[in-house]
Formats: C-alpha cells, structure tokens, sequence
C-alpha cells in the first residue's frame, strides 16, 4: 500500500530510476534486431517462456542448462522428432542432465518441456527472424507471438521484444513495475490487472504515459524499475 510508504522512500525510488533512464539509453540505443541469427532469437524467445512466474535467477540457469545441452541448436529445433525433444528439455528441466551447468531444477518442468516443444513446431513454420523482419506495429507483432507461442503472454512477449532491440515502446508489467507504480501513487495494484491482454493494454498506457512524461521510452523505464525494485527487494527494504 502507498500509505505505508514514507515519502522519502518514494522520492528516493523516483529520482533513481530517473538517473538510471539516461544510462541505460545510452547502453542500448541503437541495438536492432538486424545483427541477431535465429538462434540468438531463439534462446531469448526461451528464456522469456522459461522466464513466466518465476524468479530471473532460475529463468536464466535454466535457459543456460538447456544451451548447455545443445537443445538450442539447429540439430534440435529443426531434425528433432517432437516427443524426443520434449523428453530431452524435460530431463534438464528437473535436474537429471549431469552436465549442466547450474543444479536445481526448475519450478514448471512438464509445462515448459511441452510449450518449447509446441514452440519448436511454431517456428519450423515461421523462424523469428521472418518474424521480426516484418513492418507490422509492435503491439500488433505482440499479439501475435501471443497468439501463436505457446507459453508467451504479453509480459514475456513484450519482453522479447525490447530484449531483441525491436521495440521499447511495449510495457513489462512483471511485480517490480506493478509494485513501482503502486507506490509512486500511479495506479492502486488493485486495479492493476494483467490476467487479459485487454487489461494488461489498459495499464500499459498508464505506465507509457508516466514513461513518456520523463522523456524515455517505458522500454527503458522497465529496465530502470526492475534494477532498482530488485536492489530494494534484495536490500529487504
């Protein structure tokens, strides 16, 4: 609740994700999605499915733990029978692939394991490089890779999208935006629903506009929220 928020620690936020909005245009500006291959598209597009509730620290050993076993390479995704690939990410997935890099397994194994999968099928058809090659709207392209990725909903699809350079002008509503702007008095989390792509488009807008009135896009805002709401949820703040 913003009650329970002193003043200063809002204005603290405030002004830090300000100052980090300049360094990060600085660091991104520019990228495009022009110098990626299809399989730099591919492992972020799987990062961003295994990245779906839950914490960043385990998408990314588990991306790392599926790369580690080639399960990115061309050899699977595109010569690699649909069940035997499910099998094969599903066992690293829950820990029982001995080489991997980092221990643990993740929390969404049999889901995950299906959705690439099903994903895999999905770009036999259209890779992401064509995809992303197009000069449809970002939002319209978002729909999209909603509507046929499985396991991508408009958070992690977004995401993708400014991840790869294509857009910064989509939204990442994750917990440390929502809690960002619930703080900073924008909008109450109560009406800060997500659960359809026609809600999560509503509280899209109020973030871009917020965005839009510190001068950046909200692609860069995002990222400026998510390093400094982390810093405060790991300081325990």
């Amino acid at each position: 609740m913003t009650s329970s928020v002193s003043c200063h620690m809002r204005l603290l936020l405030n002004s830090t994700v300000r100052a980090l909005c300049p360094l990060i245009e600085q660091e991104i500006g520019g990228r495009s999605t022009r110098y990626l291959r299809e399989y730099d598209l591919r492992r972020e597009l799987v990062g961003c499915i295994l990245g779906s509730q839950v914490r960043y620290e385990m998408a990314v050993a588990a991306t790392e733990n599926l790369e580690h076993a080639g399960l990115l390479n061309d050899v699977y995704w595109l010569d690699c029978k649909d069940d035997d690939f499910e099998f094969r990410v599903l066992e690293v997935l829950v820990g029982r692939y001995d080489a991997r890099p980092h221990r643990g397994s993740y929390r969404f194994p049999k889901v995950r394991a299906k959705q690439l999968a099903q994903t895999k099928n999905a770009l036999a058809r259209v890779p992401l490089t064509s995809r992303l090659a197009c000069s449809e709207a970002p939002k319209r392209l978002r729909t999209n890779l909603v509507e046929e990725i499985p396991g991508l909903g408009p958070k992690q699809a977004s995401m993708f999208l400014r991840n790869t350079g294509k857009s910064y002008d989509l939204a990442i509503l994750d917990v440390h935006v929502l809690r960002f702007i619930e703080m900073q008095g924008i909008l109450p989390i109560e009406k800060a629903s997500i659960n359809t792509v026609g809600r999560y488009e509503e509280t899209e807008r109020i973030v871009i506009d917020y965005a839009g009135s510190l001068g950046y896009p909200v692609g860069y805002l995002d990222l400026a929220i998510w390093a400094t709401m982390k810093a405060v949820r790991e300081l325990r703040i």
